[in-house]
């Protein structure tokens, strides 16, 4: 195992690029943390290299690892209290064939990385087949939301594309609108995409005119709404 010591060695500044969206889709690598995360990205085959403080056994031979110090992965980390482990990880390649997928999960410009996170572990959790973002979601690799997303980002199809390509499905919009009716009378499909809008604006007009159902969920009178991840979760389970 090769050792580095110093913050400038090439490979700490290009793990460190990795923070930026520019610079993670320009070489499609990202960064995510912690031996848990790292197990999974191994058995996907997605990773790439190893930064760590701790000794690791038994990581296929392809991949690169790294001996640093403390320093260095506070350098490349994200989180307050790392666990002294970063890898570089390759982004998944899944396929694109959405009549393979059955149960879709639309985020429409859901902008907090915590959020987005959320809904995909809890998309996996409930057997979601995939989960389309909108052009302006934020960044699936922000390291927030690899974080939030707890491995999962390595187990469920995740693309970026407009709610128009799911016109041949039965489109559900969760939105507090006057149309919309509680989700007890929303009539379960075997295939369909539930859309979630924005923490702020909610779901686009575009996305309600597209709605074959409108769907809300009955809540006390002394809140106007949920964060979306938590209605989401809600939504979702109702829904599988």
């Amino acid at each position: 195992m090769e050792i580095i010591t110093s913050k400038t060695n090439s490979k700490i500044k290009f793990a460190a690029s990795l923070n930026e969206k520019k610079y993670r889709q320009e070489n499609k690598m990202f960064l995510v943390e912690g031996r848990k995360t790292l197990e999974m990205g191994l058995a996907a085959n997605l990773v790439d290299t190893i930064f760590t403080t701790k000794e690791l056994k038994n990581i296929d031979s392809a991949v690169k690892i790294y001996k640093v110090t403390d320093e260095i992965i506070e350098k490349i980390s994200n989180e307050k209290n790392p666990e002294g482990i970063v890898a570089i990880c390759k982004f998944p390649n899944w396929e694109k064939d959405y009549s393979k997928y059955k149960k879709i999960v639309y985020l429409d410009d859901v902008s907090d990385p915590g959020n987005m996170g959320t809904i995909i572990r809890t998309a996996l959790a409930f057997n979601y087949d995939a989960v389309v973002l909108s052009k302006n979601c934020v960044d699936i690799y922000n390291p927030k939301v690899i974080t939030a997303t707890r491995g999962a980002i390595f187990l469920l199809p995740i693309f970026n594309d407009d709610l128009g390509r799911f016109s041949n499905k039965e489109i559900i919009v969760s939105a507090l609108s006057d149309k919309a009716v509680f989700l007890e009378k929303v009539e379960k499909k075997d295939d369909f995409v539930l859309v979630l809008g924005n923490e702020a604006h909610g779901v686009s007009e575009d996305a309600l005119k597209m709605a074959n159902q409108v769907v809300k969920i009955d809540i006390s009178d002394s809140i106007d709404s949920l964060n979306v991840a938590v209605a989401g979760g809600v939504l979702m389970y109702y829904l599988k």
